[in-house]
């Protein structure tokens, strides 16, 4: 640790301001930079494993479900495992295991069970099993975004105990990569208990440039007095590799390099260091109308500019549709460091919320 001079502390401050202003900026384009949307009849031909065949408009394939929009049912979902072809005259980004991106309309498949893609330069069929996200291209930016906001509340009035947890991300893939921004607020209350909060406001750009590999730059903002900070600064990038992409589930492994500036809790003091960053982000989606899609991600931290300081940020969500798009989630969250700045600080700081949710 290191007394802050007040050029450290300004420099500080710069940096902060700079990653919110640019986290809030991504999040207005991602949110409201949307051009209109061209139109698209309910001509997209569906068929499933039980004989049945749907008209009407592909909204989207995600999370292992198809959405299908008709005039006589509103919005269908349609678990992808049971959809045996498709057929539609519009063009779709269609998104393959191990990274692969087309582009085409999807023609009359030659057999059950593939995806014909018919290209400008090139017609190819694929197995659905391969297909994890199909996204029509005329729709909007706006409703090109995935993302969900959640909140949770609970309260006990014995020992005046209130717990509240609020969450969102949005994010948006093109061609070439993909942009998100994600934020979340804890905060605990109790009698005759001191109260205790976190919150974090993370921006994420990735390039994809091969089949399976990328880049990624992050920036992040954290608080979190109980370990010893009343902010943090992480800014940073590297190399991703996504090893698993396909209808069921998705794996990626990073590793980079990081800077991280802290603000020590009660104290005037500024740590400053670089770190090496490893991780890793799993994410399982829904099978079935009731079965749960399920979000692992691990991250780890060591110093590299001196000491042998190392952390980690664990998450575990489960989630759950409940009615339309509206969800129940379960969230544990672990966070680990070795030497916390400041004194009396925790090493450990486990949360468990539970949420409900809206996705779009």
């Amino acid at each position: 640790m290191h007394a802050t001079t007040e050029s450290q502390r300004e420099t500080h401050r710069i940096l902060e301001r700079q990653v919110v202003c640019r986290a809030r900026v991504a999040l207005v384009l991602l949110l409201v930079a949307a051009p209109a949307a061209a139109n698209h009849d309910k001509t997209d031909v569906v068929t499933t494993d039980d004989g049945a065949t749907y008209v009407g408009e592909i909204k989207s394939v995600a999370d292992a479900t198809l959405n299908l929009k008709t005039d006589p049912a509103g919005l269908l979902g349609i678990a992808w495992r049971h959809v045996t072809g498709l057929t539609s005259k519009y063009q779709y980004r269609i998104e393959l295991s191990g990274g692969v991106r087309r582009f085409g309309t999807l023609g009359p498949p030659r057999k059950p069970g593939y995806l014909r893609i018919v290209g400008p330069s090139e017609t190819v069929e694929v197995d659905l099993v391969d297909v994890y996200k199909i996204v029509p291209l005329e729709q909007s930016f706006w409703k090109g975004l995935d993302g969900s906001i959640d909140f949770g509340l609970s309260y006990t009035q014995a020992n005046d105990y209130l717990q509240y947890n609020l969450s969102g991300d949005a994010g948006y893939r093109s061609r070439r990569g993909f942009a998100s921004v994600s934020g979340q607020s804890l905060l605990n209350t109790q009698e005759d208990a001191p109260t205790t909060s976190q919150h974090y406001l993370k921006l994420l750009l990735a390039q994809l440039l091969g089949r399976n590999w990328g880049t990624f730059e992050l920036g992040q903002l954290e608080s979190n007095p109980a370990q010893g900070y009343d902010g943090r600064l992480i800014l940073g990038g590297g190399a991703a590799y996504y090893w698993i992409e396909n209808s069921r589930e998705m794996l990626n492994l990073d590793a980079g390099v990081v800077y991280n500036g802290e603000i020590v809790t009660g104290s005037s003091e500024k740590d400053h260091s670089a770190e090496a960053l490893l991780g890793m982000s799993y994410k399982h989606f829904k099978r079935g109308a009731h079965s749960p899609s399920v979000q692992l991600s691990l991250l780890t931290f060591t110093t590299i500019s001196g000491g042998s300081r190392f952390r980690a940020a664990f998450s575990f969500n489960v989630s759950w549709k409940v009615i339309g798009d509206f969800t129940f989630s379960v969230q544990l969250n672990e966070r680990y460091d070795t030497d916390p700045p400041g004194t009396d600080s925790n090493k450990n700081d486990l949360s468990l919320v539970t949420s409900v949710g809206y996705t779009f």
